[in-house]
């Protein structure tokens, strides 16, 4: 299950990279306060799931010296 997460995490965060930063560079002069919000919200989004990504990674055990 939390491979899953993972996976699904991962797909999820490339993908609102690659629309943030279509946004970003095409058409930031051109948004409203409504297509602000728009991209404010993906960018929450896009940290909620960098975070699930983040906490779902695979830890590898440090030996303690």
């Amino acid at each position: 299950m939390r491979k899953t997460i993972f996976y699904i995490s991962t797909i999820l965060t490339v993908v609102l990279i690659i629309n943030i930063s279509i946004i970003v560079i095409s058409d930031f002069s051109r948004l409203t306060e409504y297509g602000l919000g728009y991209l404010f919200g993906k960018i929450l989004l896009l940290i909620f799931f960098a975070s699930i990504l983040f906490n779902t990674r695979n830890k590898k055990d440090v030996p303690a010296q």
